[in-house]
């Protein structure tokens, strides 16, 4: 083995991918400080034991039919959560140099939520969220930015992928999270992992991955809801390019145990872990020491219909990678469309898309895995898309249709646009299945000319669906465009040609639609037209202007909503400022919907705020006064009622179709 090759091992054994050598060497220590100030709560806070004593009213668990595990989309799980994890090097050589060593502690809550489950995934999402936490590096804290940045990445959520047993396979991240903090995450969750296929047995064996690579691990019932988890031996490794056999001149000693006292949904109900690793490398002056100690206990089981579709809206964004991933080597982008396709090809997908299943949960299931499938073909091998304009011309059903059409929007290659312009051009094709195209095209993620050009055409085409589609496709290709100079100036050319369309449109509806495309743009650019359609006495001008403020990155547009919203004579301008306000962080927006709540006369305005106020109470607290006032003074019984709802459950989501029906 060579010595390179050594040390690629030892390091990304050493460092268990709480991050690659970049996000190692940023935490640089700050002054000296005892260990006891170290653990103080970055901000106060309850602490989680204190927490437990006091558990929120759960949710009754639940046995399935049949004994196995429940993955109900939409049941969300709060534990308490304390974690220590320390990384060491032992010297092998009395000269040798050692890298530093790091310390984490973290406390507070451990939150995860099953997003959908199929026949063979489950998507789950997961978020920490920290009472205390710190970091010391040889034995110092860290720098405190640096500290903060952390705290803050490790915050956000994230999600996960299992099959049916509980093996976690894949990872997603926001772009934005650096390997370190993946990596801490990452083996929490691999610290939490029971696994088990179909009923728990009294022992059984299973190969699971974690931050290190796959390993054999046994369990054992030790009473009828208590079972022990002990690792065996690892039989790969992660290395830069993928899982690889364990090399025989490297020697990892294992001591690892897990304890799972399981609920009747054989969710955990409390976890005990602990784990070292000692990593001896073979040719390096250093071995590489691992410590993990993590304890779980259920606070509450609840509903929560945030989870849904969480993971579709946001998957865009996210960088998703296989457990066993070398976090701190650049992953090949493409290995993850490899591991989505699963090695199908373009006919077994359209073959899928063809014989959808009847149920309308798992027809929508399947038609979103096709849609993921078919992105990961045509970025892979671009020219495939080129076959979707004949397969649809010889016909298919326009469910089957729209996911082809999704992913050739996702993939946005040349040819897939290609394919687009030819499906949304083509008169032969059913009319839906053009306008699914049509809006495809103009939801492309990186629109080129050949695209925009269509789309131009087809605003003028004298079909008014596919007209109003493809003008609202080009304010929403003017935001998609990169940010080089050549595309920022034909992204402003786009908002130009759409604000002389509003001037020139010859009646009402065609200057909303033209407001509304401009809205897409998302273009400070376009305030003056905006203002401009505000001081219209037509209230539909005025409504389309305050909806295309919406995602409008400025104050002024703050401030126009909410001058709208307590001021506009026409309900149905001061109903689409709450609707834009949804759309916006909402702080800078409470005294105006403060004012709305309690003075407008319109019931559908206030049940409207009362709704959006409801909607976001977990995130901003401050809204509950707004709801508690409501509760008790508005003139409408109904209304208050629904606000009550809202401040009985100031943590629990309320079913939207529990409150009243918009008047």
């Amino acid at each position: 083995m060579s010595g390179k090759h050594s040390r690629i091992i030892l390091l990304s054994i050493a460092l268990l991918l709480l991050g690659g050598l970049g996000a190692w060497w940023a935490l640089r220590p700050a002054q000296p400080v005892q260990a006891e100030e170290t653990a103080r709560p970055a901000q106060p806070a309850t602490a989680p034991q204190q927490q437990a004593a006091a558990p929120v009213p759960s949710q009754p668990a639940q046995k399935t039919a049949d004994g196995t595990r429940a993955w109900v989309p939409g049941t969300l799980f709060r534990y308490t959560l304390g974690a220590d994890q320390r990384i060491s090097f032992r010297k092998k050589q009395a000269n040798a140099q050692t890298m530093p060593e790091m310390k984490f502690n973290l406390q507070g809550e451990w939150n995860v939520g099953v997003v959908s489950a199929t026949s063979d995934r489950v998507d789950a999402r997961v978020q920490l969220k920290l009472s205390t936490f710190s970091v010391l590096v040889e034995g110092n804290a860290v720098a405190p930015d640096a500290r903060n940045a952390m705290h803050t990445a490790l915050e956000l959520p994230f999600f996960i992928s299992m099959d049916k047993t509980g093996v976690v396979m894949l990872t997603h991240f926001e772009k934005s999270v650096d390997s370190l903090v993946r990596g801490i995450h990452r083996s929490l969750v691999a610290s939490s992992q029971f696994v088990v296929a179909g009923v728990p047995q009294d022992t059984w064996k299973t190969e699971e991955l974690d931050t290190t690579g796959r390993f054999k691990a046994e369990y054992t019932r030790i009473n009828p809801e208590r079972f022990e988890k002990t690792k065996k031996d690892y039989t790969h490794l992660i290395m830069p390019q993928g899982l690889e056999p364990l090399d025989t001149k490297i020697l990892i000693k294992v001591r690892s145990s897990a304890t799972f006292e399981l609920e009747k949904d054989l969710w955990a109900r409390s976890v005990d872990a602990s784990e070292l690793l000692d990593v001896d490398a073979g040719e390096q002056a250093i071995a590489a020491i691992y410590e993990n100690s993590m304890s779980l206990r259920l606070l509450q089981r609840m509903y929560d219909p945030s989870l849904f579709n969480s993971f579709k809206s946001r998957q865009a964004e996210l960088s998703s990678a296989p457990m066993s991933s070398f976090a701190g080597v650049q992953q090949d982008p493409m290995d993850q469309y490899r591991q989505v396709l699963g090695g199908k090809n373009f006919d077994a997908l359209v073959k899928d898309l063809r014989s959808l299943p009847t149920d309308p949960e798992e027809r929508d299931d399947a038609r979103t895995r096709a849609l993921e499938q078919l992105r990961a073909l045509f970025m892979l091998q671009p020219g495939e898309a080129l076959k979707v304009p004949e397969i649809i011309r010889g016909g298919m059903d326009p469910l089957a249709a729209s996911p082809m059409l999704g992913a050739l929007s996702a993939a946005s290659t040349k040819e897939a646009i290609q394919s687009l312009v030819s499906v949304s051009g083509d008169g032969s094709i059913p009319h839906d299945i053009r306008m699914d195209s049509v809006a495809a095209l103009g939801m492309a993620g990186e629109p080129n000319r050949q695209g925009v050009d269509a789309l131009r055409d087809l605003a003028r085409n004298p079909d008014p669906m596919l007209r109003d589609t493809a003008t609202l496709g080009l304010g929403n290709a003017a935001f998609q465009m990169g940010d080089n100079q050549q595309q920022h100036r034909d992204a402003e050319a786009l908002v130009y040609e759409l604000t002389n369309g509003y001037q020139s449109a010859s009646s009402p509806e065609a200057q909303a639609l033209a407001l509304r495309a401009l809205g897409n743009t998302r273009s400070p650019n376009m305030m003056s037209t905006i203002q401009q359609a505000l001081g219209s006495p037509n209230p539909q001008l005025r409504v389309a202007a305050i909806e295309a403020l919406r995602n409008v990155p400025t104050p002024d547009a703050d401030q126009l909503i909410s001058q709208y919203l307590v001021a506009d004579p026409a309900p149905e301008v001061r109903r689409a400022a709450v609707f834009s306000c949804g759309f916006r962080v909402l702080p800078p927006l409470l005294p105006a919907l403060g004012q709305a709540l309690r003075t407008d006369a319109a019931d559908g305005v206030r049940i409207d705020i009362i709704r959006l106020l409801g909607a976001q109470r977990a995130v901003f607290p401050q809204v509950m006064m707004l709801l508690s006032w409501s509760a008790q003074n508005d003139p409408n019984p109904e209304l208050r009622q629904a606000a009550l709802m809202f401040v009985n459950t100031p943590t629990t989501p309320v079913d939207p179709q529990a409150t009243p029906a918009t008047p």
